[in-house]
């Protein structure tokens, strides 16, 4: 049983775990026999692969995009605001290498200054402070060179401290001029990309994603309407919530009022953040097994989805006969702690927990194949083809991720005996702009991956910036544009409201982005099975030599 392989890995030293996880695992049954081969795909990452996407919200691919009313580019509150379209513009604005250095500088003038501020505050008023002996007359404030403590000021009273400090830090920016030189750089001349040029960039994505976004409207719409959607919504309204033992139940209602499939010759088995058995060991921690057909529900929550589900339905649509897919998915986790990799283990940096567990429940599964698949003929066997990996927010400034990434993929290849395994990994989209695709740590760390001497040419990356929905976390600029009570707002709640989950950091808990890319890396992942050579490369240069 599961809970008897993790705790018999608990007990190995990190230098026989590192020997167990490179020597050879169950290898594809070349038993003779009739019939086709289970095709066996692994599912590995963080919160992009656990899933926080709501079916219903797939309401918006009967939509065309939103795009948010003009003004929406270019209003501006008094003070800086991440959420405001026109602020969020300093971190895409591009230009030449310097005019790019000095919007990262500002960026970072923000946070020192932040920073400095808050460390002078509480350095002198909080608990820890009174702690020290400090008091509100007996502190270090140095009251000659930076003016009377907040809470001291006439304006702040009757404010708590949260409030008042997020005005006393907008004020101290202002007082260094900051704001006013990071309008004038997002309104320099110098910058290719203005707000209202983005704008116009949001108006056309679809286009250029047309014929991705036709393959996914006749897999998971087939027909089905806005109206179909909204009545499911008032279907479902009042309804308690699935649970993991009616997955299958919830599902069949879905592709009875909205088309969703219920794959045919798929299923899944998810370990990790899902809706399962709890696993019941002291070693392992936020952590559920459960298998089944595959259908919605194996996501975060068992009405929410993930990769997997997009994945799996587009895959069976591209292959012949069974498949078993195998996801290992925990939020808020790194490659360079929880998935670190055997090779790169130190006695001060031991091989990841998740990943440990992760082949734990792996070794499990090709163990027992027809536990998972009804379908699996042990004379005809199983072969392995691929691993999807999405993943990278935890590791944002780990310089070593592509070093990690070649060392992740090595050896999890050597631990399941398949030296050929082709990989897929998704680039981190929030960047939401072409140029900006292999920008970061994580996606040049992608990137540098794939191009490998080792690797190139079994690994491809799926560019999920196209598929970003960036409008959909606009609702705040255009109340800033146009205020609350305006019918511009009224728009774009509604619309905004019924496209999104409840969870919007994760790429908005939009199903539109999740079945493009669970669609694009299926598609990825057949090309490499068809021997053809990945995408990726292709589509950098295209990239580079259009900046």
């Amino acid at each position: 049983m599961l809970k008897n392989v993790i705790q018999r890995f608990r007990k190995l030293s990190p230098a026989c775990l590192a020997l167990l996880v490179t020597a050879p695992m169950l290898s594809a049954n070349e038993a003779p026999g009739q019939g086709e081969k289970l095709k066996i795909v692994f599912l590995m990452g963080q919160s992009n692969m656990v899933g926080h996407f709501h079916p219903g919200t797939g309401w918006y691919l009967t939509q065309p995009v939103y795009v948010p009313p003009a003004r929406t580019a270019t209003a501006k509150s008094r003070y800086f605001n991440w959420k405001e379209f026109y602020w969020s513009g300093i971190r895409f604005a591009t230009g030449s290498e310097a005019y790019n250095a000095r919007g990262k500088a500002l960026i970072e003038e923000r946070s020192e200054l932040r920073r400095l501020w808050r460390s002078r505050y509480y350095d002198n008023f909080s608990r820890r402070a009174e702690k020290e002996g400090k008091t509100l007359e007996n502190n270090d404030w140095n009251t000659n060179e930076w003016g009377p403590p907040p809470q001291l000021q006439e304006q702040f009273k009757g404010m708590g401290t949260r409030q008042f400090m997020t005005i006393f830090l907008h004020q101290k920016a202002e007082e260094a001029g900051l704001y006013k030189r990071m309008a004038e750089h997002i309104e320099s001349p110098e910058n290719k990309l203005h707000p209202e040029k983005a704008l116009q960039l949001i108006a056309k994505r679809d286009e250029g994603i047309a014929g991705d976004l036709k393959r996914v409207r006749d897999l998971f719409l087939n027909g089905a309407t806005a109206e179909d959607y909204l009545a499911l919504e008032k279907q479902l309204a009042g309804s308690p919530r699935p649970k993991a033992e009616n997955r299958l139940e919830h599902a069949k209602l879905l592709e009875d009022a909205i088309n969703l499939p219920i794959a045919k010759r798929t299923y899944i088995t998810a370990f990790g953040e899902v809706a399962g058995k709890k696993v019941k060991d002291a070693g392992v921690q936020y952590s559920s097994v459960t298998h089944g057909p595959l259908t919605i529900g194996y996501g975060k929550g068992p009405s929410r989805v993930g990769p997997e589900y997009p994945f799996g339905i587009s895959f069976e649509d591209l292959v012949d006969g069974p498949v078993l897919l195998v996801k290992c998915a925990w939020g808020g986790t790194s490659l360079h702690t929880d998935w670190r990799p055997p090779s790169l283990a130190t006695d001060d940096k031991p091989m990841g927990d998740r990943l440990r567990w992760a082949l734990g429940h792996i070794r499990e599964v090709l163990a027992d194949p027809g536990k998972y698949h009804p379908d699996y003929n042990p004379e005809v066997g199983y072969e392995l083809a691929g691993l999807v990996w999405f993943q990278g927010w935890n590791d944002a400034g780990n310089e070593d991720y592509g070093k990690q990434l070649v060392h992740f993929i090595k050896d999890f290849r050597q631990a399941v005996k398949a030296p050929e395994l082709p990989v897929i990994c998704g680039l981190l989209g929030h960047q939401a702009w072409a140029f900006n695709s292999f920008n970061g740590e994580v996606n040049s760390g992608m990137l540098h991956a794939a191009e490998h001497p080792e690797l190139k040419g079994r690994v491809d990356l799926v560019n999920t910036l196209k598929y970003f929905p960036v409008e959909l976390g606009m609702k705040q600029s255009v109340a800033a544009a146009y205020g609350k009570e305006s019918e511009a707002y009224r728009e774009a709640e509604r619309i905004i409201g019924r496209a999104t989950s409840k969870d919007p950091t994760h790429y908005h808990g939009a199903a539109k982005f999740a079945y493009l890319t669970g669609d694009a890396m299926a598609r990825k992942l057949v090309n490499l099975l068809q021997g053809s050579t990945p995408s990726i490369h292709q589509e950098a240069k295209a990239i580079q030599d259009k900046n």
